[in-house]
């Protein structure tokens, strides 16, 4: 064990055995406790009717075109589009959403390695923690201090990038070769950097070892954009096309448009990593009195719409174009969300780009479909406009249990109590720049992660690399 390799180190409590994470107690979806954690426990049967029957007349409130949104829940027979262009194609089946049909629970993903069996001799085991390493700022890197906080605190992504690899292309181009070899590294990176946060003795440690390996542009000191970095990391690791982020982070949506005259539907699938959804300008909120909130946003994002008679799309069935009416489902839920509220524009006039500061009220639980998403993780941005400013995170471990802790702010090397009502849209005049900017949440129905299993040799190389801290 980690203890007997690090002189004590990496204690702390284990994952719930197996069971779902359990709703709010009382109140409405997304209401956070007295003390700014969310309040746990379990709904009593009463509560639980009363539950569903909310969540029926929420289904019921969407147009008749939304009545089927979200509950296919799992991955269609079909391989993602382009599946089969690499040399080991990976299996489709539940990758990472969890298909719940009538009557049946959701289906458990694939395993790469077998978490009931004895820890292999080549890996130590070890359990979750809460919140507890910072990250140093290393010339304005805050933006990627937070995003691989994220990652840290999302169980299974730690779980599954021990034992991922990336797949090369058939028939790779050169482009492809490099991208193959770069993702290699970034993989040996994250497991690194996932080690190392997991087992250091210090308060806080850094990415320097990233950055060293990323494009210039992430050394240059220049803010970066966290949402372009989620992307380009995300990407790097294979994207929808290979297991680890498919089954962590994937889901698929489906756009679709109906013709008015003759009732065609056409349907557009497409594969998502993270969810965009558009903020309102603040005096668009200011003039209806009402603070919109993830929910509200999501569903605005979903529902219908019926297009305008001056845009009309062709037909193929009535073979001309004709007036439409268009909305989007989201067929295959992913395991957890990563939600970007964009919150940024190019203002024509000023040639700029800026910032909607639009107070949001950032719900605990979000419902798609049959399925509760829990908030573990909100990253914040701080500033008076687009180019400039600062990021800080809000949260805590994606799964309940001993090992999830208090909601934590993680502001590169210090943690620290959160001020939780910049979630809940009333932040304080201080605080009016503070803006959530991206939201993780995790599926309930998503079965627990087991402990984490890190390589012994990871292990041995970040003692060393420990060791020598200790001695400077």
């Amino acid at each position: 064990f980690m203890s007997n390799i690090f002189g004590g180190g990496g204690g702390g409590g284990g994952i719930g055995g197996g069971q779902f994470a359990t709703a709010p107690q009382g109140g409405q979806a997304g209401t956070f406790g007295q003390q700014g954690g969310m309040m746990q426990g379990g709904f009593s049967p009463q509560q639980q009717q009363q539950q569903q029957q909310q969540q029926q007349q929420h289904q019921q409130q969407q147009s008749p075109q939304l009545q089927g949104a979200y509950m296919q829940g799992g991955f269609t027979p079909q391989p993602y589009p382009n599946a089969n262009n690499y040399a080991s194609a990976p299996t489709m089946n539940g990758g990472g959403c969890y298909q719940q049909q009538q009557q049946q629970q959701p289906q458990q993903p694939i395993q790469r390695n077998n978490p009931q069996a004895p820890c292999p001799p080549d890996q130590i085991e070890m359990q979750f923690e809460p919140p507890r390493v910072g990250l140093q700022n290393t010339n304005n890197t805050c933006y990627m201090n937070t995003f691989i906080q994220s990652l840290y605190m999302t169980n299974q992504f730690v779980w599954r990038v021990m034992d991922f690899q990336v797949r090369l292309k058939k028939n790779p181009s050169k482009v492809d070769k490099e991208d193959y070899e770069f993702g290699k590294q970034v993989v040996d990176l994250l497991q690194r950097q996932m080690t190392r946060m997991a087992v250091t003795q210090y308060k806080h440690t850094d990415i320097q070892e990233i950055l060293n390996a990323f494009p210039a542009e992430y050394r240059s000191g220049q803010q970066q954009d966290v949402t372009e970095t989620i992307r380009f990391v995300f990407d790097k690791l294979g994207g929808f096309e290979q297991p680890l982020i498919r089954e962590v982070f994937a889901g698929e949506l489906a756009e679709k448009l109906q013709c008015q005259v003759c009732g065609n539907i056409k349907s557009r699938p497409e594969t998502f990593s993270d969810l965009v959804l558009s903020v309102p300008k603040a005096e668009e909120v200011t003039k209806m009195g009402v603070i919109p909130t993830t929910q509200a946003l999501l569903d605005q994002r979903l529902q219908y719409e019926l297009m305008d008679e001056s845009e009309p799309v062709f037909c193929e069935n009535c073979q001309q174009k004709q007036r439409a009416g268009k909305w989007c489902e989201i067929v295959s839920p992913p395991a957890h969300i990563c939600i970007c509220l964009n919150r940024f524009s190019f203002d024509i006039q000023a040639m700029d780009f800026t910032k909607e500061k639009t107070p949001v009220q950032v719900d605990g639980t979000v419902q798609i479909g049959p399925f509760t998403y829990v908030l573990y993780f909100v990253i914040v941005h701080t500033g008076k406009d687009a180019t400039s400013g600062h990021y800080y995170a809000i949260g805590h471990r994606a799964e309940e249990g001993p090992s999830q802790g208090e909601w934590t702010t993680m502001d590169d090397s210090q943690l620290k109590p959160p001020d939780m009502s910049l979630l809940h849209g009333n932040a304080s005049e201080k605080m009016k720049d503070d803006t959530p900017y991206v939201l993780f949440y995790r599926c309930q129905q998503a079965p627990t992660t087991p402990p984490i299993r890190i390589p012994k040799a990871i292990a041995h190389s970040i003692k060393q690399e420990q060791d020598a801290r200790v001695e400077s």
